[in-house]
């Protein structure tokens, strides 16, 4: 493929995902991007709730954070959108998502040289269209996006995620837990127990309360329940079964706070999804329960995570919410969780 398109490029867009995982996911692929471009501005457009988070990136030089309106008034915004990005003067768009829409966007903002996967009908939308193979899914979300690149000059196998967590963040989040008689001398335990994606995803709450409370009474552990605003009755359910100190913190914390919690804590007990992929980005291990999808593809990259799964002939099968019996899932025991945990933190 042509590769002399990018060579006196000036600025360079990315259009990111909508999703938090998936944009951690994506930031091994930034850091290779400015390996390959590194007098280069880069500028990352993407949803106004993830812009916090990435701030804290120091391969984007610019995040370019974006909020549509539903019905009619959506489409004045993204009018307004692209006529801004028209302005930037940018030479390429390196496009994540697969959809129409975001190449749609590059394409309407008169982005020259504008990268991405062939999906949705979009190719001609494209002027360096990569083909999204079977064999590119199977391997694991990181090296997709970073796949992208290739065009571009060339990457290597690429980093895990790194989030670098602001030194006034760290104090705030230790500020916080001791408020909360969290010290030094206990260990910090989260639980993620919700997902966006769907039920299909998720451990018995019953179980993280189980498991919450023989923290506690064994090993003095304080435990912190993550979670969105829509997951805050699941996380209080979770917390009242917990015989001991549990904080529900779900629905009240920014990105960047939670990054700087995940990174207070000694592990971190999740489903697949994305704050999973914030806790292993700032270098938190965890314990990720999977059960409907695929660790190869979207486990937790780094050092000391250990993924918990039963092997059952229907999984992984990627549906939202389970046709059958939640097998995958049901199977995987309070025990089976702890001695993951203890392999990390010690214990009995």
């Amino acid at each position: 493929m042509n590769r002399a398109p990018f060579r006196d490029a000036k600025k360079i867009l990315v259009i990111g995902v909508n999703w938090v995982g998936d944009m951690v996911l994506s930031l091994p692929a930034m850091k290779a991007l400015r390996r390959l471009f590194p007098g280069v501005h880069i500028g990352f457009l993407v949803k106004a709730y993830l812009g916090d988070l990435l701030r804290e990136v120091s391969d984007v030089d610019e995040v370019i954070p974006y909020q549509t309106r539903t019905g009619f008034n959506r489409w004045a915004d993204e009018l307004r959108m692209v006529r801004a990005l028209r302005r930037g003067g940018f030479d390429v768009a390196l496009i994540l998502p697969r959809s129409l829409r975001s190449a749609l966007v590059a394409y309407l903002a008169a982005i020259p040289v504008r990268v991405g996967y062939v999906d949705e009908g979009r190719g001609f939308l494209l002027t360096h269209g990569i083909p999204r193979t079977g064999s590119l899914l199977r391997l694991h979300r990181t090296q997709y996006y970073l796949h992208l690149i290739e065009c571009m000059g060339g990457v290597t196998k690429g980093d895990a995620p790194v989030i670098e967590v602001a030194p006034d963040m760290r104090r705030w989040a230790h500020g916080y837990l001791r408020s909360c008689g969290m010290g030094d001398n206990r260990p910090v335990v989260g639980f993620n127990p919700g997902a966006t994606y769907g039920s299909a995803k998720c451990w018995d709450p019953n179980r993280f309360s189980a498991l919450g409370s023989r923290l506690c009474r064994d090993q003095g552990a304080g435990i912190l329940i993550f979670g969105s605003q829509g997951e805050r009755e699941l996380a209080a359910m979770i917390a009242r079964g917990i015989d001991g100190m549990a904080v529900n913190l779900a629905g009240s914390t920014t990105l960047p706070q939670l990054a700087a919690l995940m990174a207070s804590c000694d592990v971190v007990v999740t489903n697949d999804t994305g704050p999973m992929h914030i806790s292993a980005a700032v270098k938190t291990p965890v314990v990720a329960i999977f059960g409907s999808t695929d660790p190869v593809t979207t486990g937790p990259r780094g050092n000391g995570h250990i993924i918990v799964r039963k092997e059952v002939s229907c999984s992984p099968c990627f549906k939202r919410v389970c046709p059958t019996d939640h097998r995958c899932m049901d199977l995987i025991s309070t025990d089976d969780v702890q001695e993951a945990l203890n392999r990390i933190i010690g214990g009995d």
